[in-house]
């Protein structure tokens, strides 16, 4: 879409706390206008308050991003030109000029509720409504929209502004061109969204979840300090990650080196959690033994299994060398 389609569009950003702030910053970067709605009641000062600091804030994102030459002064004055913080006394004209809205009120459900409801009273029909909530299902908050076939949940991972992943995850009443709608505006935007069921933790929380409690257990067990584990976090699992996905690492190391070795980790610590599921199992019996047997959790068969080693090796490489963690050659 050309910056000029992008001007005839407005987003509406329902909430003026961080979250609606880095939706503001994300959308206007894009080109696209972006109204930041206040979703509570202030006195003139305190709205004026509110509006400078949320102001301050975006400009100040924006010249962290200035000086690492992600954009310029130039792009960071048309970006602000684009964003407009208003009251919520204005909010029944605000919305009914949204293209779409995105919902980033606190992570209650009375202000959930609150600020749906309000949405849904003054949007025009079939405007995509997105809640951004972290910790509430898309099936819960549902039921307080009109026209719950436009809503869907559409979780930023922290700082919003910065990383490129969104989890969408529609309802059982979603239309399915509004998931097709919303996926093709964040694109536009530069975001990765990808698409999860309607369950607690969405994708990354809850790996994140699982990893974060087991590191702490480490160091509750004297299996290394906090320095150590992070040392091995960012040094090695980590940039690992960035480079291969979970279940595409399993298939790069063989699905039979992840079977035996969860196993075995499992009995060791009498642990259940570090078992794989029965479906692994499964995966085994059938021979599905990743990459190098043509199938895995990825079909490889028609996969040239060189070019693809290599360009993950050469992915590596960059990350380790932006990182300083490439050895020096000593011959």
């Amino acid at each position: 879409m050309s910056n000029e389609q992008n001007s005839k569009q407005v987003i509406v950003a329902a909430g003026a706390g961080r979250m609606g702030r880095g939706i503001a910053h994300i959308f206007a970067f894009g080109g696209y206008p972006v109204t930041l709605l206040d979703m509570k009641e202030r006195s003139e000062g305190d709205f004026v308050k509110l509006s400078e600091a949320a102001r301050a804030e975006i400009r100040g994102n924006y010249q962290l991003l200035a000086s690492m030459d992600v954009l310029n002064d130039a792009q960071i004055e048309k970006a602000m030109t684009l964003i407009s913080v208003v009251p919520l006394a204005k909010s029944a004209a605000v919305l009914a000029q949204a293209s779409a809205v995105v919902e980033g009120v606190p992570e209650t459900l009375e202000a959930k509720e609150s600020a749906l409801k309000l949405i849904g009273e003054h949007t025009q029909p079939g405007v995509a409504v997105l809640s951004t909530t972290s910790s509430m299902l898309v099936t819960d908050l549902q039921k307080y929209i009109s026209q719950p076939e436009r809503f869907l949940n559409a979780h930023f991972l922290n700082p919003a502004f910065l990383i490129p992943l969104v989890e969408i995850s529609p309802g059982s009443q979603t239309d399915e061109k509004i998931v097709e709608e919303v996926f093709t505006l964040l694109k536009k935007i530069g975001k990765v969204p990808v698409r999860c069921a309607a369950t607690p933790g969405y994708i990354i929380p809850r790996l994140q979840s699982l990893v974060m409690s087991e590191a702490c257990r480490m160091v509750d067990e004297g299996v290394a300090t906090a320095e150590e584990i992070d040392k091995a976090i960012t040094c090695g699992f980590g940039p690992r990650y960035a480079t291969l996905g979970m279940l595409e690492f399993i298939d790069f190391g063989g699905l039979d080196t992840h079977f035996y070795a969860s196993h075995r980790l499992a009995k060791s610590l009498n642990s259940p959690a570090h078992a794989p599921p029965p479906s692994v199992d499964e995966m085994m019996a059938r021979g599905d033994k990743g990459m190098h047997a043509g199938q895995g959790y990825y079909d490889y068969k028609n996969i040239d299994i060189d070019k693809y080693q290599k360009e993950k090796l050469s992915d590596f490489v960059k990350i380790f060398k932006q990182l300083g963690h490439i050895p020096k050659p000593g011959v």
